[in-house]
């Protein structure tokens, strides 16, 4: 999706004013809580090296957090991934993003590995993992013009960066309290999120 940032404006199919991202933000956070709690979980499990039974449990609330807990009891069945596969895809899904350059492709086609997974589980996935350039790309989001492959995951990245940065430029508040008022790839998208989901009741308007 082409995005333009103009005059202090955020262009997105509608315009949006910088300081609606704090609000949208606030209410992302309200409809889905644990958000802040999971950051912390997928660091230690990076931290650890994606211990067999934590990463279960972190799948699991992940799935929940999702809005589809039972995808879980599907990606964690032995008949449908050994229970080697899924730390092993999740190590190099880590690896590659923590490399000098963050390979969000390569991430994505790691997780995208782990049968019954899918494009948009792997996406929240990777949002926990790496949120500073890790975003979610689910069926609300695939709206605003991503396709739910790779390329469109690397082009919802590099938007929400660079929405990141103007933010960060003007100043605006960042619900999720980031150091020294960073705005991650993942909080944009949570703005986006909020803003673009029907069931949640943003009144849209030209300039929000």
């Amino acid at each position: 999706m082409p995005i333009k940032i103009i005059d202090k404006d955020i262009i997105i199919e509608i315009v949006l004013r910088p300081p609606c991202f704090t609000e949208l933000v606030e209410c992302h956070l309200r409809n889905v809580p644990n958000t802040r709690e999971l950051e912390h979980e997928a660091s230690h499990l990076c931290d650890t090296g994606f211990a067999e039974k934590q990463l279960a449990e972190f799948i699991r609330k992940v799935c929940e957090w999702g809005g589809y807990a039972g995808i879980a009891g599907r990606v964690l069945n032995e008949m449908n991934n050994p229970p080697s596969t899924i730390p092993r895809q999740f190590i190099k899904a880590a690896e590659v993003l923590n490399s000098d350059v963050p390979d969000i492709q390569g991430a994505w086609y790691a997780l995208n590995h782990i049968k019954h997974l899918g494009p948009s589980f792997a996406s929240k996935h990777l949002r926990f993992l790496r949120p500073d350039v890790c975003p979610v790309l689910d069926g609300i989001i695939s709206q605003l013009g991503y396709a739910m492959n790779s390329n469109g995951y690397k082009q919802l990245s590099d938007d929400c960066l660079r929405i990141a940065k103007a933010l960060q430029q003007y100043a605006i508040s960042n619900p999720m309290n980031r150091e020294s008022g960073r705005w991650f790839a993942a909080d944009v998208e949570m703005a986006l999120y909020a803003y673009w989901n029907p069931r949640w009741g943003v009144t849209r308007t030209a300039r929000y």
